[in-house]
């Protein structure tokens, strides 16, 4: 699992953790929709001009509806002990603009209360 940790600097600490767990709580309802390995495409039902990737892409999802799967964002996040104050564990490796995603959110909530963080995704 890939992990993004925060550093906290400054008080409020423990209004900027509860802060960091309302955007967990909040990341964690959200999903993306994972295409299963699985389910292999049957030639004679690929439809359409597939010269337009877009238009095959939701051919696809209409075809093999019950092959995506939804996949939580963040899957686990915690207080931690040590180096880091928070972290926050992605389902799967993030994309950068996922962690952009995360950081506006993190930027917004700890703004709001002085604090200033390092994030580090490993």
């Amino acid at each position: 699992m890939v992990r993004s940790n925060v550093r906290i600097y400054g008080p409020p600490l423990m209004k900027a953790i509860k802060a960091l767990e309302a955007i967990a709580v909040d990341m964690s309802k959200a999903t993306d929709l994972k295409f299963s390995h699985k389910c292999i495409p049957y030639p004679t039902r690929m439809h359409g001009n597939t010269n337009n990737w877009n238009e095959y892409l939701q051919n696809m999802k209409r075809t093999y509806v019950d092959c995506y799967e939804p996949v939580k964002i963040i899957s686990d996040s915690s207080q931690v002990l040590g180096e880091y104050d928070f972290f926050f564990e992605w389902s799967q490796k993030p994309s950068m603009a996922r962690i952009k995603e995360l950081l506006e959110k993190i930027d917004k909530a700890l703004g709001e209360l002085g604090c200033h963080y390092t994030l580090t995704t490993d």
